[in-house]
């Protein structure tokens, strides 16, 4: 069944009257792996990181979350405790609903249920490609699909060429291809000589969208 934008918003609508806003600072945890699931989250603003974390600490970013995204969902599906950690990245506010709050609320409406069936399946997508990368490609090939997709959603263009609209840190950045800060440093270096980029601490400005994309192409071939 087709989502009209109507549906949409009055979904929307009706997540802004459930819960409660919860202010979450920079770099402040939201909820991380064993903690109870008994809740979903609607970012109101900001951006939310959902990271995978081993048991040595080493993280892997799954998926950054925009304002009106949901997370915290597996909870109505079985899931007792968190497996992901969930962290602001820019000061950010999100609204926290019950469980069985937002599962009724779904429920007594088919196009809702609708949408949420549509959710989870665009999730998956994001957490399969994910693996593609580290499954297929080496760490310039990982880094510049991210630096792509980052462009394409979060760009802003500038004289200089397309900035990043958010700070982020080579850490982060390192998080989110699955590989250690030094070696994203050396790649993003790399990048930077080659002109295709420029960066500071927390500031990337992409100079040749066309240059990552032969560095994808490369990787594929």
């Amino acid at each position: 069944m087709t989502q009209t934008v109507e549906e949409k918003t009055s979904f929307e609508h009706l997540l802004s009257r459930m819960g409660e806003s919860i202010r979450v600072e920079r770099g402040e945890m939201i909820y991380q792996p064993g903690n109870p699931s008994n809740s979903v989250y609607v970012v109101e603003e900001g951006r939310v990181k959902l990271a995978y974390l081993d048991e040595s600490g080493k993280k892997l970013t799954l998926v950054i979350l925009d304002p009106g995204e949901i997370f915290g969902e597996m909870c109505l599906v079985g899931e007792k405790r968190r497996r992901h950690l969930a962290t602001a990245i820019e000061e950010t506010v999100v609204r926290c609903i019950d469980r069985q709050v937002f599962a009724n609320a779904i429920n007594a409406v088919p196009p809702y249920l609708q949408l949420m069936i549509k959710h989870f399946a665009h999730r998956m997508n994001e957490f399969e490609e994910t693996l593609e990368d580290l499954a297929f490609r080496d760490i310039q090939g990982r880094l510049s699909r991210q630096l792509l997709k980052l462009s394409n959603d979060y760009g802003v263009k500038t004289e200089e060429g397309i900035l990043i609209g958010f700070q982020i840190t080579h850490k982060e950045l390192a998080d989110m291809i699955g590989s250690a800060r030094e070696n994203t440093t050396l790649a993003l270096n790399r990048f930077e000589r080659e002109g295709i980029l420029d960066k500071s601490r927390y500031r990337i400005v992409i100079k040749n969208e066309e240059g990552l994309r032969e560095k994808c192409h490369a990787q594929q071939n």
